[in-house]
């Protein structure tokens, strides 16, 4: 499709809705503000909210390298080699100094939507020792722990045959909405599907709700036995899993959490090339204290306000 007869259509996904519940305003940039950018001529404001759109942290530059070295880990394994650890951290790393440099260089300008853009570099952080060793260490971590922890053993040593999906973007409709799915790994073993997703970063409680949501998916994709379905949530850096099987009463709460979450969103969408905006639809109401952390600080008012 050409990018002319692009529409902006409602989607959902579990960090869609975080960050729909973290403050509308924000949603509103990334998802409203930014869309069109490709037919500014010369670039202006839609050209200058997908930049802050696409701005990310040292550390999740960290935890997306991670997640991408792990998928080449995979890809080697279904191909009959296994990468020790210190090959997967040095596939880490030289992903990080890609992109390191794709952002201090400047060169993310050629392609801003598909470069790094680290918000560090955007807005003049600090990025000493402490910041870029917290970095390094989140991919050593990363790296052993998954070449190590025996909780990951039926993932390191299982049959590729098995596999269902490894950082595979997929989607299917619920609500007459296009909902994303990205389960980091899957597969069968025993007549159960287990779905795996790694994380970098400490727990939080949203991160059982997104494992359910992924279930939801296997059930859609898969056909799957909702009491069949084993879900595992891998702190790599930490090194530690917490697996849970799914129950039924808590996957109805989460498709109901979802249903909620999707409705709330159809409220307030509109085509931002032929509808009218509706400010009050689009509160800050993140503000002031999500502002800090905001991509879009830079360009929204409220943040200016909050500081």
């Amino acid at each position: 499709m050409a990018l002319a007869d692009l529409k902006c259509e409602l989607s959902w996904s579990a960090s869609r809705a975080r960050e729909f519940e973290r403050c509308k305003r924000e949603y509103w940039y990334a998802r409203y503000r930014s869309w069109g950018w490709w037919k500014e001529d010369p670039p202006a404001e839609r050209y200058t909210a997908m930049v802050h759109k696409n701005l990310t942290s040292l550390a999740a530059l960290a935890g997306s390298c991670v997640h991408e070295a792990v998928a080449t880990w995979l890809r080697r394994r279904a191909e009959g080699y296994r990468m020790d650890a210190q090959e997967l951290f040095e596939e880490a790393r030289e992903r990080f100094r890609q992109g390191w440099r794709q952002s201090q260089g400047g060169d993310w300008k050629a392609r801003p939507n598909k470069r790094v853009h680290l918000e560090e570099h955007h807005y003049g952080l600090p990025l000493g020792e402490a910041e870029t060793g917290a970095a390094r260490a989140t991919l050593e971590k990363s790296a052993r722990n998954f070449v190590g922890l025996p909780q990951l053993a039926p993932v390191r040593d299982g049959d590729p045959e098995s596999w269902l999906a490894v950082e595979a973007m997929d989607t299917y409709v619920f609500l007459g909405t296009r909902i994303y799915a990205v389960p980091d790994f899957a597969c069968r073993e025993d007549g159960r599907i287990h779905i795996y997703d790694w994380k970098t970063g400490r727990p939080r409680e949203e991160d059982r709700f997104q494992l359910l949501t992924y279930a939801l998916y296997a059930c859609e994709k898969w056909s799957a036995d909702p009491e069949a379905i084993h879900l595992h949530a891998a702190y790599l850096r930490e090194g530690r899993v917490q697996s849970f099987p799914v129950e039924i009463d808590e996957l109805s709460a989460a498709q109901d959490r979802m249903s909620e979450s999707v409705r709330a969103m159809m409220e307030v969408h509109y085509d931002p090339d032929a509808d009218v905006f509706v400010e009050e639809h689009w509160p800050a109401d993140g503000a002031p204290a999500a502002c800090p952390r905001c991509r879009f600080r830079g360009i929204c008012p409220a943040a200016s306000a909050a500081d």
